[in-house]
């Protein structure tokens, strides 16, 4: 960036959500002028509210998309539909339709962009027993989810060639911190529940603190070889999902049942319980279905050694203390929550 203190001036989509919000506190932090597109202004945490200009609406507004990217030098997109369980249409809302509509602001409006970094998911290579890299192909694989986010990684390509617009995309393995729906669902489970364990464990849990990820952002806003590059991202270290919950139910003091299964015979019931959910217009998510088998059963320990060579540092949070605060705040959070 060149532009002095304007470069500093960015927009942030999903700020209510996990990451968005942890991004914001970061970007206030360090001096940044932060500007919100949020649906729900009265969800954003009265510190955040008071220091951060709040435009509201959503990625189906226009109107307050002009007036969100209008301006900024650097948009941060983390704004998406990132349900284990959705139908495909809610998928394609934000996932699809809401980046196109945000490509379509930044063209009409702010031409002069420094910056575009979208957060996509790992989710795009469908799930493998090996991990892939950035050259790897990436089909979306078999859920939502992972399908509506790798139209929306094309769609950046697409308009970032035809207008000149620069981007990063970034797609993170399994984001864990303070506030991270991943940590407390496992938590739960784990605390006094039932979690499920996939051949006993050993596939790579491609763990990635959340403050980790941030640094790899606010790098890709402003990283003249980050331009035009697409990015796995996870921490160092080859942590298995055996090795997690082990550790993570001994700092919660979880007394929660674990049962392995195979990861063929995990698969049958989970369709077969799909099944029935669906047959019965199951309005909920059911207790398990296929992507959870995968998540738990297939490696998400990608290759991410691209962007530690690209930036030149790798993971500042390192995972003894990443565990440590993720069980802190599972164990004081609110009990609503």
């Amino acid at each position: 960036m060149t532009n002095g203190a304007s470069d500093r001036h960015a927009l942030v989509t999903g700020a209510t959500g996990f990451v968005g919000g942890h991004l914001v506190r970061r970007l206030l932090r360090d001096g940044w002028t932060v500007r919100l597109l949020v649906r729900s202004p009265s969800a954003l945490p009265e510190e955040i509210y008071q220091q951060c200009e709040v435009v509201h609406g959503d990625l189906a507004c226009m109107d307050a998309l002009v007036a969100a990217v209008s301006g900024v030098a650097v948009i941060f997109h983390c704004a998406a539909n990132v349900n284990t369980w959705d139908r495909w249409d809610a998928y394609c809302e934000a996932n699809i339709a809401g980046v196109r509509n945000l490509l379509y602001a930044i063209v009409q409006s702010n031409p002069r962009l420094f910056r575009l970094v979208h957060v996509s998911t790992v989710d795009v290579y469908g799930f493998h027993e090996s991990p892939c890299n950035e050259l790897s192909d990436a089909s979306g694989g078999e859920f939502g989810y992972g399908r509506s986010k790798l139209i929306g990684e094309d769609l950046v390509r697409q308009w970032g060639k035809e207008h000149s617009m620069p981007f990063t995309i970034v797609r993170p393995c399994n984001v864990i911190g303070p506030g991270s729906q991943f940590i407390q669902r496992i938590g739960q489970s784990l605390q006094s529940g039932v979690m499920l364990k996939i051949n006993h464990g050993s596939a790579n849990a491609g763990l990635l603190y959340v403050d980790n990820l941030i640094d790899y952002m606010i790098w890709a806003a402003s990283a003249n070889n980050a331009l035009g590059q697409c990015y796995n991202v996870r921490d160092l270290g080859d942590t298995t999902w055996a090795e997690f919950l082990l550790a993570f139910r001994r700092a919660i003091n979880g007394r929660g049942v674990v049962i392995n299964l195979p990861f063929e015979m995990a698969m049958l019931v989970a369709r077969c319980v799909e099944w029935g959910c669906r047959m019965a217009r199951f309005r909920g998510e059911p207790f398990l279905h296929p992507l959870f088998v995968c998540i738990f059963g297939r490696t998400c320990g990608h290759d991410a050694s691209k962007i530690r060579v690209d930036s030149g540092f790798s993971s500042a949070v390192g995972f003894d203390a990443a565990l440590r605060r993720s069980a802190q705040w599972f164990i004081e959070r609110p009990a609503e929550e």
